[in-house]
């Protein structure tokens, strides 16, 4: 149970303290009691979990709140399945399953960004409500790297270097979202050799920079997708931690966990090791959404 009183008392001292722009700050005092805000279900064309066993998985995991994701990607191409979704129907699922928990249940959505759709999808956000918007990089210049075609003729320099310059123009461009999901995506799929597939700050810093300090100054929130430093291809990604601190340093408040779950056992997946690597980062807290208003919890 949160108490009010201790609640009103960390919010005073973080207003005098640390300049937190909102007004929600919410803290166990005894444990950490995660959110994963990012998590797909059946309504994504590319997963097959329904919620209930999602949250029944979310559960036994001790998390506090999970928010469902689906994806929307308006022009995607070479797809034999659309990946849109239908968002009442959505919601209604989760309003359904959301009276039978005492988990909050948020109502989600992952845009994905390309700059040929960006009027398209601030039509489509502004036409619907969500607790939480992510909005990420998927298909870059027209192609898909899941299927390795965007990588052809390109060195890791150039095909990283295009996603983040893209990452950057439709994130100014659209801007109504809350969280910038994956940033590193991009390396999952790269054929490159193992030393050639992590993006750090010391090699991408002209294109890394820009994104942070708009995302920190606009009061948004950058990802730590735990699904991305998974092993694929031989490979398992590194998250390089000066990212992070760059982020902190251009006036990033808060960090959010998310498992990009496709099959239920990967919800929550890591998020005590990478908490603790956000800890040393100098970061004090987690974020997730509400009404897309930010609530902050202390690691």
């Amino acid at each position: 149970m949160f108490c009010p009183e201790c609640t009103k008392n960390v919010f005073f001292i973080l207003s005098r303290h640390y300049p937190i722009k909102y007004k929600q700050v919410f803290s166990t005092f005894a444990g950490i009691m995660y959110y994963d805000n990012h998590i797909h279900t059946r309504f994504s064309p590319d997963s097959h979990i329904e919620m209930a066993e999602a949250v029944k998985y979310a559960g036994t995991l001790g998390l506090r709140g999970i928010a469902f994701t689906d994806h929307y990607d308006i022009d995607a191409p070479c797809r034999t399945s659309e990946f849109l979704f239908d968002p009442g129907k959505q919601q209604e699922e989760i309003k359904r399953i959301a009276e039978t928990t005492s988990l909050e249940i948020l109502k989600g959505i992952e845009v994905g960004l390309q700059p040929r759709s960006i009027d398209k999808i601030k039509a489509f956000t502004r036409s619907h409500h969500f607790d939480t918007v992510i909005a990420s990089i998927h298909f870059i210049d027209g192609l898909d790297p899941y299927y390795g075609t965007y990588y052809k003729e390109k060195n890791y320099k150039e095909a990283y270097g295009r996603t983040l310059e893209i990452m950057y123009q439709t994130a100014v461009a659209y801007e109504d979202f809350d969280i910038l999901g994956h940033f590193d995506y991009i390396v999952r799929y790269a054929p490159y050799k193992s030393s050639e597939r992590n993006i750090t700050l010391a090699e991408f810093g002209d294109y890394l920079n820009p994104l942070l300090k708009f995302l920190a100054e606009s009061g948004k929130t950058l990802e730590v997708n735990t699904k991305t430093y998974k092993e694929n291809n031989g490979h398992t990604p590194v998250l390089d931690i000066n990212i992070l601190k760059r982020f902190r340093e251009f006036g990033g408040e808060a960090l959010s966990l998310g498992s990009d779950a496709h099959e239920f056992r990967r919800i929550g997946d890591n998020f005590d090791i990478f908490k603790e690597i956000i800890k040393n980062c100098g970061f004090r807290y987690l974020v997730y959404y509400r009404d897309r208003k930010p609530q902050f919890y202390k690691i």
